[in-house]
Order: C-alpha cells, then sequence, then structure tokens
C-alpha cells in the first residue's frame, strides 16, 4: 500500500493519518519523540505493511511481476494499489475524493509542529505536488513511476510499467479486492 491507501485506511483520526503517512520516513529516535497518537498511526501503517506483504493474493500477484519486474515486483504493486483503490473509490472512498484529499492535507499541514524538519519536507512536496491526484490517471500513474525511476539502482527493472498495469489491471484489482476488507478490519482496531 502506498500514501492513498494509508491515509485511507485511517482518515477516521488525524492523528493516526498523520502517523500513517509519514511511517515510511520515520528513522530511529524519530518514532519516540511523536505525539502518541502519531506515533500510533506510525505502528498502524507497519502493521497494514505486514498484512499486505503476508497476503497471499498480494504474493501471488507479485511473483507474477517478478517475471517482468524482478525485485521491484512489491515496490510496483505497492504504488498501483492505490491507483486501482481510487478506481474503486466509489466503495471504499470514506467521502467525496476531493474533500478527503484536502482534508488529508489540512492535517498534514497541521502537524508540521510536531515533525522533523525532514518530514516537514515531504508533507509540504506532497501538498504542494498534489500527490495523491498522482494515482487517478494512467498518465499520472507514468509520471509516479518515473519519479521513482531515478532512485532505483536498477531503474531498468521498471520498463514496461505502464503496460503491466493494464495488462494486469484485473490480476490487481482481484488482490486488492482480497486484501482492503481485511485491511478495513485492521482499521477498525485502532479506531478509539
Amino acid at each position: 500500500m502506498n500514501f492513498l491507501a494509508h491515509l485511507t485506511l485511517s482518515h477516521f483520526s488525524a492523528d493516526l493519518q498523520v502517523g500513517n503517512f509519514i511511517g515510511d520516513f520515520i528513522r530511529g529516535r524519530e518514532l519516540a519523540a511523536l505525539p502518541p497518537g502519531i506515533r500510533r498511526g506510525v505502528l498502524f501503517h507497519r502493521d497494514i505493511d505486514a498484512l499486505t506483504d503476508a497476503d497471499p493474493g498480494v504474493r501471488q500477484l507479485n511473483d507474477r511481476l517478478k517475471l517482468d519486474h524482478g525485485r521491484y515486483a512489491p515496490v510496483i504493486s505497492d504504488i498501483a494499489f492505490d491507483y486501482f483503490l481510487y478506481l474503486n473509490w466509489a466503495e471504499w472512498g470514506p467521502q467525496p475524493f476531493g474533500l478527503f484529499k484536502a482534508t488529508a492535507y489540512r492535517r498534514l499541514l497541521d502537524a508540521r509542529p510536531h515533525l522533523s524538519e525532514r518530514i516537514t519536507g515531504y508533507v509540504e512536496d506532497m501538498t504542494r505536488g498534489d500527490w495523491l491526484e498522482m494515482y487517478t490517471s494512467p498518465e499520472n500513474m507514468h509520471a509516479v513511476y518515473d519519479r521513482l525511476t531515478g532512485r532505483l539502482s536498477q531503474p531498468d527493472l521498471l520498463s514496461g510499467v505502464d503496460e503491466t498495469l493494464i495488462r494486469h489491471a484485473s490480476r490487481f484489482n482481484h488482490a486488492l479486492h482480497g486484501l482492503f476488507p481485511r485491511l478495513q478490519q485492521l482499521a477498525d482496531t485502532y479506531r478509539d
């Protein structure tokens, strides 16, 4: 799961949502310095990732993706799941997408006083660049993967990812439909 899924699953709590967003950016001692609610959101993020990684449908999908994309298969599926979540927004979105984005961005910006300068930079980049909008079309998804390519040691393994999303759309959608209800059940355990 990537940003959209993490933010969606924690939409019911500002602190959880902030922690869920920053979960991949937290290093060492930064976790202990966070307010308890945001820290709990980071732990929720990790639980989402663990459940996703262990899911049989996701593993099967990633095994198929490895044939074309090698070790980056899980990265591709994590990002693609946000696109397929958007395509299924009428089923799983907690509120209209535009309102959801505005609320999530406001919460992230409001949390800046509790975040390190480094993480605040990610938050500001996300809101300024409207990253959640990037998951709404194939063209935008191309830009997401293209931006990722520059940070990879083997960027050639992302070659053809656009075709992968189209060719395996039913597999992505099937895996997400098997996983997302379980993630929603996990989210229910984090409600106050």
